[in-house]
């Protein structure tokens, strides 16, 4: 029958996707990287913002009121899930809300009790506790610090920590760098410990997903009259 793809369509059609796919990086490396100093830099979020969140809101809620200030630049429905995350000792879930070379914006979470290493990045990190206890125990020190709903915690570029989540705490991340160098950490002990490759594959498409958003708003922003 003429109209069944032929034997190479599936091959054909994972061959564009990525295409697209690096179309979409490239772009979002030369606007974000290359062009604008990083000093001058125009971010969609704010970490104020982000902090502001009333944090008894329930995250569809926060959803809501994150799209009605910044349209197009957060992930529609279909696109959302809840995601199992594996690095530094620790287990948790996160559901990405905007990802792009410079930001990201993301729910997080644990329904159990872990804690490890917080990885050291070239990106700033904010977490804004929705509901339970995070405590921190900072590089250097020799006391930790208990955060509560309502607190935000700040994660500099290049700082390393001890991160400890209590069972049912939940929070609003953003973090503005350089983002791919959080992937590294984020991914290596789903490949090199519990190899979850179909952990990997939702992370790696949503984030995908994420950078196809933001190429398309660039577009239709520059589309403009």
């Amino acid at each position: 029958m003429r109209w069944l793809p032929g034997p190479g369509w599936g091959g054909r059609c994972a061959r564009v996707a990525l295409a697209v796919a690096a179309a979409a990086l490239l772009i979002q490396v030369l606007r974000s990287w290359f062009f604008p100093p990083l000093a001058s830099r125009r971010f969609e979020f704010d970490p104020e913002e982000i902090a502001r969140l009333d944090h008894e809101l329930a995250f569809s809620k926060i959803i809501v009121e994150l799209r009605k200030r910044h349209p197009g630049h957060i992930l529609p429905d279909e696109d959302l899930q809840w995601v199992f995350v594996n690095a530094g000792g620790w287990m948790g879930s996160m559901c990405l809300l905007h990802a792009s070379l410079s930001e990201y914006v993301l729910l997080f979470g644990t329904a159990i009790d872990t804690g490890g290493h917080s990885g050291r990045y070239w990106a700033d990190i904010y977490d804004t506790i929705i509901s339970g206890t995070f405590r921190q125990w900072k590089e250097g020190t020799t006391r930790s610090e208990i955060y509560y709903p309502g607190d935000t915690i700040v994660h500099r570029s290049g700082e390393a920590t001890s991160v400890q989540w209590s069972a049912g705490t939940w929070m609003v991340e953003y973090g503005r760098g350089f983002i791919p160098s959080t992937l590294a950490f984020a991914l290596a002990d789903t490949v090199f410990s519990t190899q979850d490759f179909v952990t990997l594959f939702y992370t790696a498409r949503v984030y995908i997903k994420g950078l196809l958003l933001e190429a398309s708003a660039y577009f239709s922003d520059t589309s403009r009259p």
